[in-house]
């Protein structure tokens, strides 16, 4: 049977590529870089894609949460680099439920707001309203997951375990998306999965 760290390895790995089997509607990406007007058109003409696009988001969070669970109680490296990541992991963990409450709103009321503007129905102002709910909300996802990629990165530095490259990659990552959320209120949050792609990748292939 595999071990502790493989069974981390796979997690972290296969919950971003299964995620990315949400993104199966290609008619839909412009979403991510229209105005408002064409950004909600979309989402109405094609609601189920955007609904993929938001489930697959949840399944990469929550494997890859479970990934770094695992991998803190299985990782054969001392008790305080151990606890840190054990720490780390479960940071990453609350960030992700918030970042599902996210993405939970907005697979529900995006699209209403769509056959709202599609219909002539004035949305303020509680588009307004639910826009700085999201946004506060996301905001607390993203510094608290970014964080918890430094304290990830900085265990494995100090515990090994995985080459140091690799635990700096999400040092860096986790430090530079505080500052670019912190400077701009937003980010692209699939920024946020690439330390522990890396890092799970790097596992399977035994780059220690």
């Amino acid at each position: 049977m595999p071990d502790g760290v493989t069974v981390a390895a796979a997690l972290l790995v296969g919950g971003p590529l299964l995620g990315l089997l949400g993104f199966y509607d290609f008619g839909l990406y412009r979403v991510w870089t229209a105005p408002r007007e064409e950004h909600l058109a979309l989402v109405r003409a094609h609601r189920r894609g955007w609904t993929a696009v938001n489930v697959g988001f949840i399944i990469a969070t929550v494997l890859t949460a479970a990934g770094l669970i695992v991998l803190a109680g299985s990782l054969a490296i001392e008790d305080t680099p151990r606890a840190a990541l054990a720490g780390a992991a479960v940071a990453y963990a609350i960030g992700g439920v918030l970042w599902c409450a996210v993405l939970a709103i907005r697979t529900r009321t995006t699209p209403v707001l769509a056959e709202m503007v599609a219909a002539g129905t004035p949305t303020e102002p509680a588009e307004t309203l639910l826009g700085a709910a999201i946004g506060g909300i996301f905001a607390g996802f993203a510094l608290t997951t970014a964080a918890s990629l430094v304290a990830v990165g900085v265990a494995l530095v100090i515990g090994g375990g995985v080459a140091i490259p690799v635990a700096w990659f999400s040092v860096v990552v986790g430090a530079l998306s505080i500052v670019w959320v912190a400077t701009s209120g937003d980010m692209i949050p699939a920024t946020l999965y690439l330390p522990t792609l890396l890092l799970g990748l790097a596992l399977l292939a035994g780059w220690s």
